[in-house]
């Protein structure tokens, strides 16, 4: 039975949503019938991705976030708990430019609680971002840019950049992936098969519950 998460303020309308599922993702995440749409909300955003957890030290920590298309930050949608948490300390090359891009070093309780979870498992992730920003204001229409970085061992980190239009019409996308450094590429693949796509006016699913933790 998949694991279904919704991150942000318990008692708040706007989350990350986030659906830990073996298979490739049905219509609806995890069954839940979708709600009405928010008259505040654009719509809601998918971002779907492949997982390969990586059997060693020092890797496995992932962060995705938006930005504005004058490269803002807006919100981060999911962050490994370990670095979330304060994990950088110990190790400074986790995550670093999620972390410069968020300020995550003065990263709020509440923010910290929206977007921390613990190391996913391999197999099809997806992380949905409900257009609102760090703040749970919907965000005005136009383009934003996604990015997933990605510890694939100790310092060597891939990231993945993208662009997804948000407004009246559907748009899907594919990111492009950089490898820091360049030899990263010859390690085993942490994150493969990127996409995002937004459906407008769609929401959140009500009913869904949210929960924090500090794992690893």
């Amino acid at each position: 039975m998949p694991i279904v998460v919704i991150t942000g303020v318990a008692t708040g309308a706007s989350a990350a949503y986030l659906a830990y599922r073996p298979e490739p993702p049905p219509a609806s995440p995890a069954g839940l019938a979708w709600s009405a749409p928010a008259a505040a909300s654009l719509g809601l955003v998918r971002i779907d991705y492949l997982l390969h957890r990586l059997p060693r030290l020092a890797s496995n920590q992932i962060a995705i976030w938006v930005e504005d298309a004058g490269g803002r930050y807006v919100r981060t949608l999911f962050a490994t708990s370990f670095t979330a948490n304060g994990g950088f300390a110990r190790r400074p090359m986790s995550l670093p430019l999620w972390r410069e891009a968020s300020g995550w070093e003065a990263a709020t309780d509440t923010e910290i609680k929206a977007a921390s979870r613990p190391a996913q498992e391999s197999g099809r992730q997806s992380v949905y971002w409900d257009t609102t920003d760090r703040s749970g204001r919907p965000v005005p229409p136009g383009t934003y840019t996604y990015r997933v970085e990605g510890n694939v061992v100790w310092e060597k980190r891939v990231l993945f950049t993208g662009s997804i239009e948000v407004g009246d019409v559907p748009h899907a996308s594919r990111p492009r992936a950089q490898f820091l450094p360049a030899e990263t590429g010859s390690e085993p693949a942490l994150v493969a098969d990127l996409s995002a796509s937004f459906v407008p006016g769609r929401r959140l699913p009500d009913g869904a519950v949210t929960t924090f933790t500090r794992g690893s």
